[in-house]
């Protein structure tokens, strides 16, 4: 195959391709709409929502207020270890290693001490457990347990579940790689199904079919010049929604998200795979029929493997790691290659300029 002469088809088809204004605007508005716009709606609720702080997996936790600016550590006559107490007011005692039962504490320093159905107020506490506690003007940490009311305290718990923002963030970034996936194989139902049967209408084709390029090298320049604008304009709209997508998100997660290895991979792997599958089998279908509209229409299902890859992330069913990456870019190589040796076999010049009306 001589590629200069694939490259003069791609650069005649480029040219015609700058003169279609509609087409142009369409090719560059429908990635900036989805891949940019979409996530800023989804996205920019959750921001302005979402509190920044991450809630204590403590289960029965009521928090009411914090801890006055004047508190202080409080004073202490007496350290008590390893005991048991029961229905007692404890007042101004050091407690490690304690259980207390049915107490009201008082001005005291608490370590690694069980409560259980106590009060406790004006104290310090550490890596104690408490149950059906209640707690007033006080701080602690590491500390666990169940059934807690806080008033006016300030606790930290050891067990942390995470935040709202981080739950969901996984999910819907992994609906909007799948836009940068589907508009690339969107995108060529545009571009390549005109690129046959669009000359053929505009009496364009028959001078380029009668030149002395091979079938392949013809094959090749159509390709070329569907996947350069289809890819451009993705990997357009793929750049400015990362870097907002940033802008808006790094205010919640203190970092920047984007882009990660799933989206790299993704945007250099899997997007060009599925747009060169659309690509072919558009030229299929460009080269067996006689109206555009036919063309675009037939079009509509060849992006069907990819429909379903996108069905089985929205439904939650796969997940785009970097494995399922390399097995669905594999998968779509596969019938890329498939598809090409087709082309390759159905595309005949005499055919297409004999049996066309």
């Amino acid at each position: 195959m001589r590629w200069r002469n694939a490259w003069i088809v791609m650069r005649k088809d480029l040219d015609e391709f700058k003169k279609q204004k509609l087409v142009i605007g369409s090719i560059l508005a429908m990635p900036i709409v989805l891949g940019v716009i979409l996530p800023l709606i989804l996205f920019v609720p959750i921001v302005t929502m979402v509190p920044l702080e991450r809630p204590w997996d403590i289960d029965g936790l009521l928090e009411s207020g914090t801890l006055p600016d004047g508190a202080h550590v409080p004073w202490a006559n007496q350290t008590m270890e390893n005991t048991s107490f029961s229905s007692v007011v404890i007042s101004h005692k050091i407690l490690k290693n304690t259980h207390l039962n049915n107490c009201i504490v008082l001005d005291c320093v608490l370590d690694n001490t069980t409560i259980l159905d106590s009060t406790i107020q004006n104290s310090s506490l550490s890596s104690s457990y408490l149950n059906n506690v209640t707690v007033i003007n006080s701080e602690g940490t590491g500390l666990d347990g169940r059934h807690i009311l806080a008033v006016s305290s300030n606790l930290v718990f050891t067990k942390t579940k995470p935040s709202y923002i981080n739950q969901v963030l996984p999910m819907m970034l992994n609906m909007v790689l799948m836009i940068f996936i589907i508009v690339p194989a969107t995108l060529p139902t545009i571009i390549a199904t005109y690129s046959i049967v669009g000359e053929k209408n505009n009496r364009s084709l028959e001078p380029l079919l009668a030149t002395p390029t091979t079938d392949g090298e013809l094959l090749a320049g159509k390709i070329f010049s569907s996947f350069i604008p289809s890819m451009g304009s993705t990997l357009l709209a793929f750049t400015l929604g990362v870097v907002l997508l940033d802008v808006i998100l790094i205010p919640k997660v203190a970092y920047p998200l984007l882009p990660n290895f799933t989206w790299i991979l993704s945007i250099l792997l899997l997007a060009p795979t599925a747009c060169l599958m659309s690509i072919l089998a558009c030229v299929l279908v460009s080269s067996k029929v006689s109206d555009v509209r036919a063309a675009q229409q037939l079009g509509g299902f060849i992006v069907m493997p990819v429909v379903v890859l996108m069905l089985g992330v929205v439904s939650g069913f796969i997940f785009l790691s970097p494995v399922m990456v390399f097995i669905f870019s594999g998968v779509y190589g596969c019938i890329d290659l498939g598809l090409f040796y087709l082309a390759r076999a159905i595309f005949n010049r005499e055919t297409i300029l004999t049996k066309w009306a």
